[in-house]
C-alpha cells in the first residue's frame, strides 16, 4: 500500500480529483486543502490547512506583500507537521508556496518524495517577482518527477532546464460514465439535427482571457440574424460560471433586454453532466495574456465526451486537446467566431460528425479511469526508485 498526500491547497477540485480514484488495495490518497477548496463532499479523506487566501478581505493586500516577502500566498500553515506519514507528496506547479514548503522538507530529507504536477504552459513565467522566481527554481531542483498533462507543459518544462526523463505526460480525464451523450430512448442517438431551437454553452470564469465578453458580442450578432430569418430559430446562450465580470455580463443582458436568450448561472460540479447534455454547441474562446494563456481546458473534455460540437479561439493548450474534434479559429476573429457559429446551428450534420467525434476522442484520451491507473504506475515507480 502507497500513501500519497495530493496537495492542491485553494484549488483542490473534483474534476482533477476523479483521476485520483484509486483501487483500496493499491493507493491510500489523503488530500490537502486550504480550509475552503473549490469544491465540497471530495470522493477522499481531505485534511484542511489554514491559508492566507481564505481570507478574501484582505486577499489582495496579503497576495502582494506574500509575492514580494515570500513569493507567493499560497502557504499552508502547518503542512510540515505532515512530514513523514506519507511515502509521497504531490504537489502542483513549482512557485506555489506549499510546493516549495515541500521542496524544502525534501531537500533535508524529511519527506521520502516529491512529485508535481505542472499546468503551465509558458516557459519562464511566474518570474517577474525576484521572490517567486527564487521558490520556483528551488522547487525545480527539489523534485523528484514531474507530471504533465500536455506536450506544451511538458517542454515548457524541458526549456527550464528539467530532464525529459523526469517528466511523464499524462492526459487528464473525465469519468466517461456520467459524461455522456444525451441518447433518445426512441432513436437511441443524441437529437443533433433540430435546427429552430439551438443552445450555445460557455462554461469558466467570467474573466476577460476566457473571451466571455466576446462570446456575448457574437450571440447578440447570431440573434438578430435568428430573429429576422424565416425559420424563426430560437437561439439561447447558457452561461455558467462565476467571476469579476458578472455583474458587467447581468447588466449588458438587461440593457439588450436578452433575458429570455441569455442566462446566467453557478452550478455545482456534480450537476454539470446535465448542463452538457441540455446544450447543443459549446463555445470557447479563451484568449492570451502576457502570463496565462489556457493551459488544458476540462470543459473542452467534458465537451467532447458530451458529444458537443466545439468552437474555440486556437490558443494555449486547445489545439493539443481538442484537434480536429472541433473548429478552432484565430484569436480574436470576432467575424470567423460569428459565421463558424451560424454554421453549425445551420448545418446539423456538421454538428452530428464533430459531437462522434468529440466522443470517440473523449473515450480513447480522456478517460479519468485509465488516468487514475497511469498515475497508480508512477507512483509506484517513483517509491522503488
Amino acid at each position: 500500500m502507497i500513501k500519497i498526500c495530493l496537495v492542491r491547497g485553494k484549488y483542490l477540485n473534483n474534476f482533477e480529483g476523479q483521476n485520483y480514484l484509486f483501487g483500496k488495495n493499491d493507493i491510500q490518497l489523503t488530500a490537502v486543502s486550504s480550509l475552503f477548496p473549490l469544491n465540497r463532499n471530495f470522493p477522499f479523506p481531505v485534511k484542511k490547512l489554514v491559508s492566507p487566501v481564505d481570507f478574501p478581505l484582505f486577499g489582495r493586500e496579503i497576495k502582494y506583500f506574500a509575492n514580494r516577502l515570500l513569493g507567493d500566498s499560497q502557504f499552508l500553515i502547518g503542512l510540515e507537521q505532515l512530514a513523514g506519514r506519507f511515502d509521497i507528496f504531490h504537489a502542483a506547479d513549482a512557485h506555489y508556496y506549499y510546493s516549495y514548503q515541500l521542496a524544502k522538507l525534501r531537500q533535508k530529507n524529511l519527506i521520502k518524495k516529491l512529485l508535481l504536477t505542472s499546468w503551465e504552459t509558458i516557459p519562464f513565467n511566474n518570474e517577474s517577482v525576484y521572490k517567486k522566481k527564487q521558490i520556483k527554481y528551488f522547487t525545480l531542483k527539489n523534485t523528484d518527477h514531474f507530471i504533465s498533462h500536455t506536450d506544451k507543459a511538458k517542454n515548457a518544462l524541458i526549456k527550464e532546464g528539467i530532464d525529459n526523463n523526469k517528466i511523464s505526460m499524462i492526459r487528464l480525464g473525465i469519468d466517461l460514465t456520467r459524461f455522456k451523450p444525451k441518447i433518445d430512448k426512441t432513436t437511441r442517438l443524441r437529437n443533433f439535427v433540430k435546427k429552430n431551437n439551438i443552445t450555445l454553452l460557455f462554461v469558466g470564469r467570467l474573466v476577460e482571457e476566457k473571451g466571455i465578453l466576446d462570446l456575448y458580442k457574437a450571440f447578440k450578432k447570431i440573434s438578430h440574424f435568428a430573429k429576422a430569418s424565416r425559420d424563426k430559430q430560437n437561439i439561447k446562450l447558457k452561461i455558467i460560471g462565476d467571476g469579476p465580470l458578472k455583474n458587467k455580463i447581468q447588466y449588458l443582458i438587461n440593457k439588450d433586454k436578452l433575458t429570455n436568450s441569455v442566462s446566467l448561472e453557478i452550478k455545482d460540479y456534480k450537476e454539470m453532466s446535465q448542463v452538457y447534455q441540455k446544450a447543443d454547441i459549446f463555445v470557447l474562446p479563451a484568449k492570451r495574456t502576457k502570463t496565462w494563456e489556457e493551459q488544458y481546458g476540462m470543459v473542452l473534455v467534458e465537451a467532447m465526451a458530451s458529444g458537443l460540437p466545439i468552437v474555440a479561439y486556437n490558443t494555449g493548450a486547445i489545439a493539443e486537446i481538442v484537434e480536429d474534434a472541433g473548429i478552432l479559429i484565430r484569436e480574436g476573429d470576432s467575424e470567423k467566431l460569428v459565421t463558424t457559429i451560424n454554421r453549425l446551428i445551420e448545418v446539423g450534420g456538421l454538428r452530428v460528425k464533430l459531437g462522434k467525434m468529440g466522443r470517440r476522442r473523449a473515450e480513447v484520451m480522456f478517460d479519468a479511469g485509465k488516468t487514475a491507473k497511469k498515475i497508480t504506475e508512477i507512483y509506484r515507480r517513483i517509491v522503488n526508485s
